[in-house]
């Protein structure tokens, strides 16, 4: 098969999705192809960077003084409460019972929020394999910087991948712009690591075909209303 068609194969390749035929065409080419291997490295890091896109968030910190807040007995009047040992296990399930309920609250909108990132996840795969591409090139703040945009025109979801992005300091994210006639809505917030490699799954309100460009700032943790800072990188769509 021609260079062409197995670069096309590529990212299918990368995720697993080529069948045995297409997967021998593909290792064979890539014996001899620096290139494409180069290019499925990358592709490779991006279909694992896409599992981590979901954000790791701890149980907050006040978890366990709430819990104990609301299940502790009333403070003892003039009469002080006693329990008797006949009491006492009734007591203990109760307690154990109210625990269970209120971290079963937590962890079920905790396993909410994954199930819709996953359910994200699963739509951006094949915009990996069959979608359109752009790329987009760094600024002045980042001139070194590049990266592409994965989508199809039609979808509201895509995905973002950056490249020798400026590591941020505690309190500042990226945060992606999708801009239509001059306004600008926000994509999502991404961080970037070490090398300034990152991985954003984009939510759109619109139709990505509606917007005329994206370009990325640096802005406060949460994100802002509108860009604050210059434009670091970006691109037409």
């Amino acid at each position: 098969m021609n260079h062409e068609t197995i670069q096309e194969l590529i990212p299918a390749y990368a995720l697993g999705a080529t069948d045995p035929e297409e997967s021998a065409w593909v290792e064979t080419h890539l014996r001899a192809c620096a290139r494409c291997r180069a290019l499925l490295a990358d592709y490779q890091l991006l279909a694992d960077q896409l599992l981590y896109t979901v954000p790791y968030t701890p149980a907050p910190s006040h978890l366990q003084a709430d819990l104990r807040r609301r299940i502790a007995p009333p403070a003892p009047t003039r009469s002080v409460f006693r329990l008797s040992w006949r009491q006492a296990p009734a007591f203990a399930l109760a307690l154990a019972a109210a625990l269970l309920l209120l971290s079963n609250a937590y962890w079920w909108t905790r396993t909410t929020q994954l199930q819709r990132q996953l359910t994200l996840q699963a739509t951006a795969i094949p915009l990996i394999v069959s979608g359109q591409r752009i790329r987009l090139t760094g600024d002045v703040p980042a001139p070194q910087a590049w990266g592409e945009l994965h989508f199809q025109p039609q979808a509201q979801v895509a995905v973002l991948q950056v490249y020798r992005l400026p590591p941020l300091p505690p309190g500042k994210v990226y945060q992606l712009w999708l801009i239509r006639n001059g306004q600008r809505d926000s994509g999502g917030l991404f961080r970037v690591d070490e090398r300034g490699t990152g991985t954003l799954l984009v939510t759109s309100p619109k139709p990505l075909q509606e917007y005329d460009a994206v370009g990325v700032t640096v802005e406060p943790e949460g994100g802002s209303s509108g860009p604050t800072s210059p434009r670091v990188i970006g691109g037409n769509l």
